[in-house]
């Protein structure tokens, strides 16, 4: 007991300290700090490696340089952060400010002179230290809603310069009110191995949770009992003042009769590490009914940073039948904490199920592993996996928009780290239709979308990251370009070109557009189909009337053309 209590305490001091870092930053926004999103929170396939600042529901506020240094990059894509901004400061710092509306009006003219010069909407661009110097607190840009954003906001990072990882924004002195403790709201133990059960049961066993008298608890009246080994994942979250939003958690740390079994801490992660959250969550639930909920022992092939190093990290074994007394402590950077409590009663091992007739390929997480059969090759890489799995496939009936038979390959509900290879004979199609050959995959809803890959002698070939059903079709089809607002040929009034822009099975490829025979600065927005063209009289004479080219190739090479005149 003494040693569980000192260990509880250590972590405090710890999150109080790390709550006073030292740093004086000027804030990012001149608008009270209030978060939609938090450091280390689950997203699809990696960690949030920032905040997202709520700017009041819109775009346009103004946006500062938390402390002097100088621009060190500027990027513009269509997705991810859309038009962001990296500043190197001193002491070895970075900060990241993305979802860009539109950046100040030297840096915009620089990125246009680039853009033009490179005909090219998407740059990455590294000025030199004397390009955009920067004082503390001084303009930069303007918020906005661009990329892979879902709402208007700023997202905000400090990352470390030599290694570009990035630290939790929070345990800087920023001005975020948090006096509110983590929420617990599920919990999941999961037999893991033949001879583990969970109240009788093989299946997972689920359960709200209730609070009571400040702790969390199964409801009243349940009772749990198990044997063998069981994985405990929890489903809770952070929450911070004047927002609704559920956040990620900065520690999360199991104890089992006093002892600490597990512990994570949120601190800083690797980029080349981020796509290991689909070995740190419980990928099964995710899969099953959207769920993410942190598992609290570790994968063998999970190599994040943020476990424990002094611990295993490991399942729960219960060995006998003697009770086991489960807390589970989650806890945010301001030192706000909440305690999952309950009992599991030990009981004796189930017998081994028969055996499964179905046939199935045991595949190691750490050695390279292949499955040939018919038409179908499967090679996976080593550490692929997180952890060994019984590998097979099922055959189900040719659909409507595909030139073969479905294949299940593996289980949807193991997550996939490395990409695999999948090649699927080729179906006898005319040889100038081979490019137009790809790998589609299909949901539970039946909804068919491409999963990439190409004609490779003789076969369909693609590099996948997850498990599901697919099998091959044809592409023949040109995008889509629609007219928006369209006023005639008269745009005078106007101050853009908008275009719809969409595709209905391999995706929008590439894009360009020509103003009287010159390559024009067409903006992708790939969340709202759009494409459009800001007027610049710098480059087009007014009260003219231009003819306007405009090019749309999906990732399968079929290419649409609009041509049309217009008068500005």
């Amino acid at each position: 007991m003494p040693r569980a209590i000192s260990l509880i305490l250590m972590q405090f001091l710890m999150l109080y300290s790390i709550g006073q870092d030292g740093n004086d930053f000027h804030p990012p926004l001149k608008i009270p700090l209030y978060l939609s999103g938090n450091f280390g929170e689950i997203r699809s396939d990696h960690f949030h490696s920032g905040i997202d600042i709520k700017t009041q529901g819109r775009t346009g506020l103004p946006v500062f340089s938390i402390d002097e240094g100088y621009i060190s990059r500027i990027k513009v894509q269509a997705n991810g952060y859309g038009n962001s901004i990296y500043i190197n400061h001193p002491g070895g710092l970075t900060s990241v400010y993305g979802h860009l509306d539109r950046y100040r009006d030297d840096i915009a003219a620089y990125v246009k002179r680039m853009q033009y010069k490179n005909q090219s909407f998407t740059v990455d661009l590294y000025p030199g230290k004397e390009s955009f110097p920067l004082n503390k607190g001084e303009l930069i840009a303007y918020s906005g809603n661009t990329g892979g954003s879902s709402g208007p906001h700023l997202h905000f990072e400090i990352r470390s310069s030599g290694n570009q990882h990035p630290g939790n924004v929070l345990r800087y002195n920023f001005e975020i009110k948090d006096r509110i403790a983590p929420r617990f709201h599920s919990v999941y133990l999961l037999p893991l191995d033949t001879g583990s059960h969970v109240n009788g049961q093989t299946d997972k066993f689920k359960s709200r949770l209730v609070k009571d008298n400040g702790i969390y608890n199964l409801p009243y009246g349940s009772k749990l009992s198990g044997a063998g080994n069981l994985g405990i994942s929890v489903e809770v979250f952070d929450y911070l003042d004047e927002a609704v939003n559920r956040c990620g958690i900065y520690t999360l740390a199991m104890y089992v009769n006093n002892e600490l079994v597990y512990s994570h801490v949120m601190d800083e992660f690797a980029f080349s590490e981020t796509r290991y959250v689909n070995a740190n969550i419980d990928y099964q639930e995710l899969v099953r009914s959207g769920i993410k909920a942190h598992r609290l022992y570790r994968l063998p092939n999970d190599r994040l940073r943020i476990y424990d190093k002094s611990l295993d990290n490991k399942a729960l074994v219960v060995e006998n039948t003697g009770s086991y007394r489960i807390r589970i402590i989650a806890a945010d950077p301001a030192g706000n904490s909440s305690e999952l409590a309950f009992t599991l009663q030990g009981e004796p091992g189930s017998p081994p199920p028969p055996a499964n007739p179905t046939r199935l390929i045991h595949m190691k997480y750490d050695r390279a592993n292949s499955y040939e059969e018919g038409p179908l090759r499967i090679d996976i890489p080593a550490r692929a996996l997180y952890q060994d799995m019984d590998f097979g496939i099922q055959l189900s009936p040719q659909g409507k928009s595909t030139l073969g038979p479905f294949y299940q390959i593996g289980n949807e509900e193991v997550p996939v780290h490395l990409p695999y290879t999948l090649s699927i004979q080729s179906p006898l199609v005319y040889p100038g239709l081979r490019s137009k050959l790809l790998i589609v995959s299909r949901n539970n809803k039946g909804e068919i979308k491409s999963a990439g890959g190409a004609y490779q002698e003789g076969a369909v070939v693609a590099k996948l990251r997850n498990f599901g059903t697919f099998s091959v079709a044809l592409d023949t089809l040109a995008p889509e370009i629609i007219p928006r607002g369209s006023h005639g040929s008269d745009y005078s009034s106007k101050k853009e070109l908008r275009f719809t822009i969409r595709d209905d099975l391999s995706g929008i490829g590439k894009y360009e557009g020509y103003i009287d025979n010159h390559w024009a600065l067409f903006e992708y927005d790939p969340k709202n189909e759009l494409l459009f063209y800001r007027f610049d009289e710098k480059r087009i004479a007014r009260e003219t009337v231009h003819e306007l080219e405009l090019y749309v190739s999906d990732q399968k090479g079929n290419t649409q053309l609009f041509h049309t005149t217009f008068e500005w």
